[in-house]
């Protein structure tokens, strides 16, 4: 039985590979070389250290965020983890998503567990009120980012169109499918398991009743609205590397605009997002803002690459920092 499983998930990360690179290719389609080249070469590069600042702070955010949720799961209630453990297995989690789409929420919480001999099924709770509250704020910022840009989306909208981009409706029906076999072989791989994971529901509760646990619920709101304000920043800072803001007339708040479009496209289950995250954001720079394609194209590729080599550099730190395994740290009673 076990043969079958792996021959599945085998199958599932080469269907994710094969995507991500269908989609990379669409999105530099027509793309002039010597121009996309030029627009990196010109970049002023000194803007990479703030973004790398935004980054790690918007995570460490998130650690901080995580934490409360975290301090309220019963079996620790007495207990505060560290920030920095947290922020540790954060990180961890982002570096394995660029390998094993969404395993990396998964690792997180069992780098965790083990440091902490924590319920794992409860772990996993807390990191689904967090999907929720990102969810709810991801589906707020699109809805205003829709009303305030409703006349250039209604351009880019335009544009995709059967006549004249087939390959649109060819990439969508991939998205599709691989959608459907990422979920379809996820349930059959845990057929197996089905017995067990009936056990394990309700400590899985345990950490979803964290929200309603936990006495620092204003620090869930605030710490949500700081991060995602960063996450915007991370979007409009390499707008100021590659000087888009002069030529698209770019602020921060279309950078944040862009940064809620963007994530659509790390939600499909690529490595890290890669191809569908350029191409969406490839095509809201060129059809919403009137950006050249080689210019937004330098922007989706070095926005991408530059995550995908700092979250692999500093979850390598953190692992070595922090292995998995029992932790011999002793934690401050909250």
């Amino acid at each position: 039985m076990t043969y079958p499983i792996r021959l599945r998930t085998l199958a599932l990360r080469l269907l994710s590979i094969l995507v991500a690179v269908f989609l990379i290719w669409l999105s530099l389609r027509g793309v002039d070389f010597a121009e996309f080249v030029e627009a990196m070469r010109s970049a002023h590069y000194i803007w990479i250290i703030p973004v790398v600042v935004a980054t790690l702070f918007s995570h460490w955010i998130r650690a901080y965020r995580w934490q409360v949720l975290v301090a309220a799961v019963p079996d620790d209630s007495s207990s505060r983890i560290p920030t920095s453990e947290l922020f540790a297995s954060v990180m961890i989690g982002y570096m394995v998503n660029y390998a094993l789409p969404r395993v990396g929420e998964v690792a997180r919480c069992t780098h965790l567990s083990t440091r902490h001999r924590l319920s794992f099924p409860a772990l996993l709770g807390t990191v689904a009120v967090e999907r929720i509250a990102d969810i709810l704020v991801l589906g707020l910022g699109l809805i205003i980012t829709a009303l305030f840009l409703r006349g250039r989306l209604q351009s880019m909208f335009e544009l995709v169109t059967l006549p004249q981009f087939p390959w649109i409706w060819i990439g969508i029906c991939c998205l599709i499918l691989a959608v459907v076999i990422y979920f379809g072989l996820r349930l059959n791989a845990a057929s197996p398991l089905r017995t067990r994971f009936l056990s394990l529901i309700a400590a899985f509760v345990d950490g979803l009743k964290s929200i309603v646990r936990t006495p620092q619920r204003w620090r869930l709101g605030w710490t949500t609205a700081l991060m995602w304000l960063t996450y915007g920043l991370m979007a409009y800072i390499p707008i100021l590397m590659f000087d888009l803001q002069s030529s698209g007339s770019l602020s921060y708040w279309d950078g944040l605009a862009i940064m809620f479009i963007g994530v659509l496209g790390i939600l499909v289950p690529t490595p890290g997002g890669a191809g569908s995250f350029h191409y969406i954001t490839v095509l809201t720079l060129t059809a919403v803002y009137g950006i050249a394609q080689p210019d937004a194209a330098a922007y989706a590729v070095f926005v991408h690459g530059a995550q995908l080599l700092l979250y692999l550099a500093t979850g390598a730190l953190v692992l070595f920092w922090k292995p998995s395994g029992p932790s011999s740290a002793r934690h401050d009673v909250a």
